[in-house]
């Protein structure tokens, strides 16, 4: 998340059946989203393409969380989990989040994410698991995949 951005306790729902998509590069700098991405963010595309991924990190997601997905998908395996995001405006807004490497003769030539609504107790799970995180009291990566929170897949 950048410094100094809006914070709101204030949380959006993606609709039902409504499917977050974007790519980046491998440095994570975003390539493309698509138009539920825009509409939940409030941000523009222009705004997001060229734009480091984390623009929309919430404070609240602890660094241990980015630093497992980085690690899986930088070792080329796919990623899932819970992420808390920030909208523009400060709103926030939880994805069921799945990223995978995209490799081109062996290498690595983008990240993809496709991202759904959670269900709430899997929110729950998430908010506990993160506090957890945050004050030490949990491992540094998102497991049990047992409460769906993580999962290699």
């Amino acid at each position: 998340m950048r410094v100094n951005m809006p914070v709101t306790q204030k949380e959006v729902k993606l609709a039902p059946g409504q499917t977050i998509v974007s790519k980046t590069n491998p440095k994570g700098v975003i390539t493309y989203i698509n138009r539920d991405f825009i509409e939940i963010s409030g941000y523009s595309e222009a705004e997001l393409i060229g734009q480091a991924h984390n623009l929309i990190r919430h404070p609240d997601m602890p660094q241990a969380a980015f630093k497992d997905l980085w690690a899986t998908v930088q070792a080329g395996k796919p990623w899932r989990g819970m992420v808390k995001n920030r909208c523009k405006n400060g709103d926030h807004y939880w994805v069921s989040a799945f990223a995978t490497p995209v490799s081109r003769n062996g290498k690595v030539v983008e990240y993809q994410s496709v991202r759904t609504r959670p269900q709430p107790e899997q929110i729950q799970a998430a908010e506990a698991l993160h506090a957890r995180m945050r004050d030490g009291r949990a491992a540094a990566s998102l497991r049990p995949p047992a409460l769906g929170l993580r999962a290699r897949v």
